[in-house]
């Protein structure tokens, strides 16, 4: 039975709402003046689906096998399934029931003011996800520019404190610049771990690239002192410079666990003598 033979179609091209006549694999054959307009343009031979668009495609699918099951007197509940794409679509509210050979399909469209605030809503959401996503971006970029710094202060801090071995189990640290003691913290850490890596017995700690020393640089070089001595590390202190020695002498700090020398070559010469009395003895 077509559609024509059940309803007066110059009757239908005058609702508002939509009225669609499809066969029983849901392809359009009849479409009123309203289902035309809003898809601009004819819509027989045309998919229901294809006519709604991709995002309710699924959504229409169920719509359709429900039709096919109910009949004129009790007709399927509305269906919101938007008709159009994601960025440009109307709501449309679809109700169904099958008739014979054939299933029939009416929407209707909410109002118009309604549909503007989707849309500006819309595209509000895609301006927030695209700002999102710079956030995003900028949020990135700006890890990696602090690990990236963060890097290179850990590299100005290994080369600002060097620990050099000048001989098998013997370390010397030149120290050199400002020493306040938060400097005096790091050098005290990186000697320890360096010590306890090579398993050093003697650990020359060169203080002639330092002016002054204050009562904190100096309780450091005490603790530093009975840190590498548990470690079985011998401490050498060599380069204090009068300005060093007054001020230690000033601030009553005693600098015991050290062994003092003048400079850096008596500092040597102390460790061969070391050495080779522990091999004379050993023998």
């Amino acid at each position: 039975m077509s559609a024509r033979t059940i309803f007066d179609t110059t009757l239908l091209n005058h609702l508002r709402e939509l009225v669609l006549f499809c066969d029983m694999e849901g392809t359009i054959r009849y479409a009123n003046a309203a289902a035309q307009g809003l898809a601009q343009g004819a819509l027989e031979g045309v998919a229901f689906l294809d006519f709604l668009g991709s995002e309710s495609r699924v959504k229409g699918e169920h719509f359709l096998q429900l039709v096919q099951t109910t009949g004129p007197d009790a007709p399927t509940e509305p269906w919101e399934l938007p008709v159009g794409d994601a960025m440009k679509y109307v709501v449309v509210y679809f109700r169904g029931h099958r008739e014979h050979d054939q299933l029939v399909i009416i929407g209707e469209q909410e109002p118009p003011a309604v549909n503007e605030m989707q849309h500006e809503l819309l595209a509000l959401t895609s301006e927030l996800s695209q700002a999102q996503r710079e956030q995003r971006r900028q949020n990135r970029q700006l890890a990696q520019a602090l690990s990236e710094q963060r890097h290179l202060l850990d590299t100005i801090q290994s080369l600002s404190v060097p620990t050099v071995p000048i001989w098998d189990r013997v370390l010397l640290l030149p120290l050199v610049g400002h020493f306040d003691s938060r400097r005096a913290d790091q050098v005290n850490t990186l000697l320890l771990n360096r010590a306890a890596q090579m398993r050093a017995k003697f650990a020359i700690i060169d203080l002639s690239g330092i002016a002054l020393v204050d009562t904190s640089v100096a309780q450091q070089l005490i603790q530093s002192a009975q840190a590498l001595r548990l470690l079985g590390v011998q401490p050498i202190l060599v380069g204090i410079n009068p300005e060093i020695a007054q001020t230690v002498v000033n601030l009553g700090v005693s600098l015991p666990g050290f062994v003092i020398k003048g400079d850096l070559r008596d500092a040597l010469a102390f460790v061969l003598y070391r050495m080779g009395m522990k091999t004379y003895k050993t023998k």
